[in-house]
């Protein structure tokens, strides 16, 4: 309940105005090309008989100065004045000269000294108190620039549901754009930390979103140091709309991982990402009337990009990556939006309100999507490090501590031993006869006893006790905190265990018995080799007394080990201790 309070909030917010909105009908009308008409002529009536009535509220192919004629269809009746508000412009520098002789109001979304108080996204022409039904007003829009693909939209209503618009336009834009660029750089502060190349091209693809954003709804102009790009009309937007292709596209290559399970795929983005490097170029070549050409060029190209972005994500998740299925999630949410304005753009066709305000939100749940999915590729590096990490330190076979990882834990339980003069106790465990075992039953019972009998040695071992395979047949057991006492009775409860039921293997019961040898610091050793050395010659007495037994290396007074003691060049010393060659 409470996170919907908070959304319904959320949209309260962005949108202050859900009443229905009072407007007028009206009917559009355009002046037949190629016509010189001065604006006297025009706003005398003399010309009324050169306009063509259009379909939609909408300005199409505005590529040269055009007039226009609005007749509406009613009066109006409400307190609030009307106005006429023209939306989705770019290159035009409207005037509305409104019926009855009133003021004009000139606007463009572009130009420098834009009035204050207002937002570039919505211009707002009053009408004055002759607005009449049957009573027309004359709009011009000249052409200033490159050529556009917008369709820019027409509406009558009141000042109050204008301003409405225009401050739900700017909200939901300064929204998006703080969102963006927040989690762009909550990405550039990871990147900082763990240097993975997908969060600094994440946080460049969020980065130019939201200037892209900031800039189709002209609100860029008003940050602090932005105004400047005004000057530089469309190529800024142009500029941050390629720049985000580019990242999207190299972001979602390595995100799919399409080398790998799509060559094919990934082929098409590397030639994709040089088709947008090189319209990027041409774009900053190119005369200023050729924008809208390059521009449509582009929308081609962010299309088939598109549907390349789809296909590696469907290609990633059919092979198991749950990152592939977040990316294809986030990318369908924006690329729908993406697309659908791509193909209103190079069509000519008029947008919706769900398109043109849906495109940045869209951005911004799909930049949390893609977060997810970053969050979830790491915690899979992760638990590949974590199982990478656990190869390394284990025998592939029983799954015990491996040679090098035992002998760690000895060195660490002898500095523990120098520390505080806590004992530390070997046992050196040899599985009895285990060559006949492997030669009248084979090697895979014989693999089956190793792995049986690992097991019954950690069930039996304390929490604080560290096993692992020596090699062979052999298991070395350190026991840290355990005397000379304690170390034997607890290697005559492992002997006991393993002898405790036969092993099923291979379709035969194999009886398993096994030898220790019992060394501590209660002895003569100085050193982790000593230890192992003196354990192993103890291994060697219960073997020469029979087999499954225990025997003890011979106890006598120990000085704990001098601190300054190379415990360096020591692990390298336990990594080959000497073993002994007499067949057991």
């Amino acid at each position: 309940m409470h996170l919907l309070r908070h959304l319904l909030l959320a949209v309260l917010w962005l949108c202050p105005h859900l009443a229905a909105a009072q407007t007028v009908e009206f009917r559009l009308e355009r002046m037949r090309p190629g016509l010189e008409a001065s604006e006297k002529s025009v706003l005398s009536g003399a010309l009324d008989g050169q306009f063509d009535a259009v379909a939609q509220a909408t300005l199409n192919t505005l590529d040269r100065d055009t007039w226009f004629r609005i007749i509406p269809s009613s009066d109006w009746r409400s307190d609030s004045p009307p106005v006429l508000v023209v939306q989705q412009t770019r290159f035009q520098r409207f005037t509305v000269f409104p019926s009855g002789g009133g003021r004009p109001t000139t606007l463009s979304a572009l130009q420098a000294d834009f009035p204050g108080g207002q937002t570039r996204g919505v211009l707002i022409f009053p009408l004055g108190d002759g607005f009449r039904a049957g009573q027309p007003l004359y709009l011009r829009a000249r052409f200033e620039g490159s050529p556009t693909l917008l369709v820019p939209r027409l509406s009558i209503t009141s000042y109050d549901d204008a301003r409405a618009t225009a401050i739900m336009h700017v909200r939901l834009s300064a929204s998006c754009f703080a969102a963006l660029m927040a989690l762009a750089l909550c990405a550039m502060c990871v990147w900082l930390i763990v240097r993975e190349r997908l969060f600094i091209l994440y946080a460049f693809l969020l980065g130019c979103q939201g200037l892209y954003v900031t800039l189709i709804t002209y609100d860029a102009y008003a940050l602090p140091g932005l105004g400047a790009l005004v000057r530089y009309g469309v190529r800024p937007t142009f500029l941050f709309a390629v720049l985000a292709c580019i990242a999207a596209v190299s972001f979602a290559r390595i995100m799919t991982n399409a080398d790998q399970i799509a060559p094919r795929i990934a082929w098409l983005f590397r030639a994709q990402q040089s088709l947008f490097v090189l319209l990027l170029l041409v774009m900053l070549a190119t005369p200023y009337r050729a924008i809208a050409t390059l521009s449509a060029i582009g929308n081609v190209l962010i299309m088939a990009s598109t549907m390349t972005i789809v296909a590696a994500g469907v290609a990633g998740w059919r092979h198991g990556s749950r990152a592939s299925a977040f990316f294809l999630l986030a990318w369908l949410v924006m690329q729908g939006f993406t697309f659908a304005r791509a193909l209103c753009e190079t069509a000519g066709l008029q947008s919706s309100n769900l398109i043109v305000y849906g495109f940045p939100l869209s951005m911004v749940g799909s930049g949390i999507l893609l977060a997810l999915g970053l969050a979830d590729r790491m915690r899979e590096m992760r638990a590949a490090l974590r199982d990478a990490q656990a190869r390394a330190h284990t025998d592939a076979l029983t799954g015990l501590l491996n040679r090098r990882c035992i002998l760690e834990r000895l060195d660490a339980a002898r500095t523990q031993f120098r520390d505080n003069g806590e004992p530390v106790s070997v046992l050196f465990v040899d599985l009895d006869h285990f060559k006949a075992i492997n030669d009248h039953h084979g090697h895979l019972a014989g693999d089956a006893c190793l792995r049986e009998a690992s097991r019954r040695l950690l069930a039996t071992l304390r929490h604080s006790d560290a096993v692992g395979r020596y090699g062979g047949e052999e298991f070395l057991v350190v026991l840290q905190g355990a005397d000379r006492t304690a170390a034997a009775a607890i290697a005559e409860q492992l002997r006991a265990a393993l002898a405790s039921a036969p092993v099923q293997a291979e379709g035969a019961q194999i009886d398993l018995t096994c030898s220790i040898g019992v060394a501590s610091t209660g002895s003569d050793a100085l050193s982790g080799e000593d230890l192992i050395a003196r354990a192993d010659a103890a291994l060697y007495a219960a073997k020469r007394d029979g087999r499954n037994r225990v025997a003890l290396a011979p106890d006598s007074s120990l000085v704990a080990p001098d601190p300054a003691q190379n415990e360096g060049a020591h692990i390298d010393r336990l990594s080959h201790p000497p073993l002994c060659r007499t067949p057991r």
